[in-house]
This record gives structure tokens, C-alpha cells and sequence, in this order.
């Protein structure tokens, strides 16, 4: 896995996490990433809530280059937002 492919998909999810998160009504203090060993689970936290996604290595990686699959991934990161307001 090419380390920075790996760090700019990562760069790219949160981007794309801290839209949605803007759009639900959330200010997040934090963004983190745990290193689960064969994922990693990126969490967006604000003073109420804690948005919850996790993602495989490949994932990642592959989001860095901007694939129509990555339309899947995106999802997952909306679902996980649109869970708030249920």
C-alpha cells in the first residue's frame, strides 16, 4: 500500500465526513483515526455526538483516486449521519 495514496484517501474521507457532519447541524471538536489492525474507524466527535465509520485498508487507499466506486463509500459516510436524526 503506497503510504501516501493511504494518507491522502484518509485526508479525503474526513473532508467528506466533516461536510455531512456540517450539514446535520454538527461542529466536531475532534476527527480521529484507530488503527483497528484490519480496518480503521474514523470518528467524528462533537460535544453530543460521536459519528462512527469504518473502513478497510483498500478503501481508503482507493478513495485517494477518485473511482465512480468510491460513490459507495461516500454513502456509508451519509448513512452514518443520517443515523443522527432518526
Amino acid at each position: 500500500m503506497a503510504e501516501d495514496q493511504f494518507e491522502k484517501g484518509k485526508a479525503m474521507l474526513e473532508e467528506v465526513a466533516l461536510r455531512y457532519a456540517a450539514d446535520h447541524g454538527l461542529r466536531p471538536d475532534k476527527v480521529e483515526w484507530d488503527n483497528q489492525g484490519y480496518e480503521w474507524l474514523l470518528r467524528v466527535i462533537d460535544a453530543t455526538h460521536t459519528v462512527r465509520v469504518i473502513f478497510s485498508p483498500d478503501e481508503i487507499e482507493f478513495f485517494a483516486e477518485d473511482l465512480p466506486e468510491n460513490r459507495e463509500t461516500k454513502m456509508k459516510i451519509r448513512n452514518a449521519f443520517a443515523s443522527l436524526s432518526m
